[in-house]
């Protein structure tokens, strides 16, 4: 697909960040390795141009799933980053994972902390601010 070829239909005008989430669900044995790999990476990915995040979080349970959150500030940056050395290294990880791994990358236009609790908090149950 050439570069000028749309790659997908989207209402999306502006992109402020991608947020890209991996879950991995390593066989018990091979729990340690995925870490280490994910974890050796954490520091070049996030010197890489555009990398505004790179955490790794283990879910609690019988799962113990591995879960890559890394978040990007443009499809350039993102793009290059999965031509990268380190995300060989990513794809190396879910190589050691006991079963298909769930991949979402989110276009995010706009986000918002603590002022969307506190204004959903005190308007009046029942309403919204579209109304």
């Amino acid at each position: 697909m050439g570069r000028d070829a749309p790659r997908h239909q989207s209402s999306i005008t502006t992109v402020d960040m991608i947020v890209g989430t991996l879950t991995l669900q390593p066989a018990p044995e091979r729990h340690d390795d995925v870490l280490e790999v994910l974890r050796s990476i954490q520091g070049p990915v996030l010197a890489q141009p555009g990398c505004t995040a790179f955490r790794i979080y283990e879910e609690q349970g019988p799962d113990r799933a591995v879960v890559l959150v890394e978040r990007w500030d443009s499809e350039e940056t993102l793009d290059a980053h999965l031509r990268s050395e380190a995300y060989r290294r990513i794809l190396a990880a879910i190589e050691l994972s006991g079963a298909p791994p769930e991949v979402c990358f989110d276009y995010v236009s706009a986000s918002e902390g603590m002022e969307l609790i506190e204004r959903s908090r005190n308007r009046p149950s029942g309403t919204h601010e579209r109304d």
